[in-house]
């Protein structure tokens, strides 16, 4: 990252069109408080990266791959909550972007793709590097511009305008945002400038503000005053995805206050709070468990993305009234089972809920009592000195204070279950690839004081090696906890046919990752016993504060996680509670 320190102010004279609108649209965003931009080295996209580069304001993060550029920039926007600018140049370039856009419309990620386009002459013609870049993302993104080749003959404040309605979409439906920006040669700097002061003059007031030249003021449609009785004795809070720890605050105080069971998601940053029933996921394989949840009057779920797909059934399989609480407007109804949809956030939703009927709060306490018996039954399998992938990844979850950004697939998956975690979780559940999860991790760490882990397996990892060059950048802690089980472990979960398991599914590679790590300068540790993963952690901690990244990697036999699941399984689905 680079950031340049003086005193700026937007010039007159420049040394061609192209570069004049670059500067143009670069101190634009700017103005509106946008200030990282991720640039792919590219030569037509010259023009908006000498623009980035040299606003003092303007913090650039370079990459070579595009695809882990994406996932970087998702990142940064995750751990800032503001919108991130990609930069790049024309053809597969931009394509390789599109897992990331893809990620950012389905998660509400804020990413702003700048794409240098060759001018219409050279589209369908056979001239190099030249691709259909008009709409390449389809309808991912939430606006899209098509912004024709610099001329004077174009005003500059239509720039502006275009820039600024891109912005405010952006802000009424959070999402990537895409200008196809059609340069045509030169690029690159000409030997003297040129004085554009008449063809700024429909800037004038522009030129000596700090402010964008379009302010939307927007108007949003709360809730009426009149108060939401939920009406119920048994009332089943779920939580998904929320990132704004204030709001999660929110809902822990309501279920305080009205004494709810809660079913918190691990990308909740509610997962280690006293109040939330941990473990129902596991708790769902048993009948007796099942029964007393559906005794509920009412589900109330804030947010989206569960993890757990038992949970996901039971909501499905309820028969009672499940109301839906998001501020975005798309619709979030998989189960196709919403009866009543608030578009809003928590805090609106909760500060206008009262109760009518008193709430039944033996039917917390019997929640309650199931939950004593599982700590009970996992337990054994968190503290065996045998290292595992359960016990690595909730010691991982549960002791870390900082960021943890958790890789799809088993990850996740056993994150949900097991961990009882206070850490502040990241995650890519929108799409829910195993892509770009090292690059989206960087950008978290790039845009944090605090330590990132990244819990990922192998068959993640080795498909964004190319990330770990973004590694060296940082100048804050960072620990990749990586579980290799030889391939892709998780369709051992899955009724795969045995017979084509290896060769279709899991695709075991036979790698320990030692070798790699000493490539990129990563410090390297792979632990034989649990305590040893709990020692080389805490070390890996100490040296991270010397800005050394670490890499600690889980070795386990692929079939050590199912068996070690089902027999948790059937020791819940077993258990009789009194």
């Amino acid at each position: 990252m680079t950031q340049v320190d003086k005193q700026y102010a937007f010039p007159d004279q420049h040394h061609n069109i192209n570069l004049l609108w670059a500067n143009l649209f670069i101190e634009e965003l700017i103005r509106h408080d946008i200030d990282d931009f991720c640039i792919a080295p590219g030569s037509r996209s010259t023009p908006f990266t000498l623009a980035a580069a040299n606003h003092p304001k303007a913090k650039t993060h370079i990459h070579f791959d595009e695809r882990g550029l994406g996932f970087l920039a998702l990142g940064l926007s995750k751990a800032k909550s503001k919108p991130v600018v990609i930069i790049t140049t024309s053809g597969t370039a931009v394509a390789n972007l599109y897992p990331a856009v893809i990620e950012a419309k389905q998660s509400h990620i804020p990413l702003i793709v700048i794409s240098a386009d060759r001018p219409p002459e050279l589209i369908n013609c056979a001239a190099n590097q030249a691709i259909e870049q008009y709409k390449i993302f389809a309808d991912y993104p939430v606006f899209f511009a098509q912004i024709p080749s610099p001329s004077i003959s174009v005003e500059s404040n239509f720039l502006l305008t275009t820039l600024d309605q891109g912005l405010f979409q952006q802000q009424s439906n959070i999402g990537p945002i895409h200008f196809n920006m059609a340069i045509p040669e030169p690029f690159y700097p000409a030997a003297e400038k040129t004085n554009f002061t008449n063809y700024l003059s429909s800037l004038k007031d522009w030129l000596i503000q700090d402010t964008p030249f379009t302010i939307y003021h927007s108007t949003t449609t709360q809730l009426n005053n009149q108060p939401i009785d939920i009406a119920a004795t048994k009332v089943l809070v779920i939580v998904g995805r929320i990132k704004d720890k204030k709001e999660a605050l929110e809902i822990q105080q309501f279920c305080q206050q009205f004494q709810l069971p809660l079913f918190a998601d691990v990308q909740s940053h509610l997962q280690g709070t006293e109040v939330n029933s941990h473990g129902y996921d596991l708790l769902l394989e048993n009948e007796q468990f099942k029964n007393l949840i559906q005794q509920a009057d009412l589900i109330l779920q804030f947010s989206d993305h569960l993890i757990s797909k038992r949970l996901n059934q039971f909501i499905k399989k309820s028969t009672r009234p499940v109301w839906l609480i998001s501020e975005h407007k798309n619709r979030i109804d998989a189960s196709h089972c919403i009866k009543q949809r608030f578009v809003c956030g928590a805090a609106t939703f909760i500060k206008q809920v009262i109760n009518s009927k008193k709430i039944y709060n033996d039917w917390l306490q019997a929640i309650q009592t199931y939950q004593a018996t599982l700590e009970k039954v996992i337990k054994p399998y968190l503290i065996d000195n045998k290292i595992s992938e359960i016990n690595s990844s909730t010691y991982l979850l549960n002791q870390s204070q900082g960021n943890i950004v958790l890789g799809n697939s088993l990850a996740i998956r056993l994150a949900d279950m097991f961990a009882q975690s206070n850490a502040t979780i990241f995650s890519n559940r929108g799409a829910s690839g195993i892509d770009g999860l090292i690059a989206t991790a960087a950008g978290i760490a790039k845009n944090s004081s605090a330590i990132t882990n990244l819990l990922i397996g192998d068959t993640s990892f080795l498909y964004d090696l190319n990330s770990l060059t973004l590694l060296n950048q940082l100048q804050q802690p960072f620990v990749i906890v990586l579980l290799n089980n030889d391939g892709g472990g998780i369709f051992n979960l899955l009724p795969v046919p045995a017979a084509h398991q290896q060769q279709f599914y899991q695709l075991p590679h036979g790698l320990n990752f030692q070798q790699i790590c000493d490539q990129f300068s990563i410090n390297y540790y792979q632990p034989k016993t649990f305590s040893e993963f709990q020692k080389q952690y805490q070390n890996a901690i100490i040296k991270n504060k010397h800005n050394k990244v670490t890499l600690i990697e889980v070795c386990v036999d692929n079939q050590l996680t199912p068996i070690q699941l089902s027999k948790i399984k059937d020791e819940v689905k077993n258990a009789a509670i009194q």
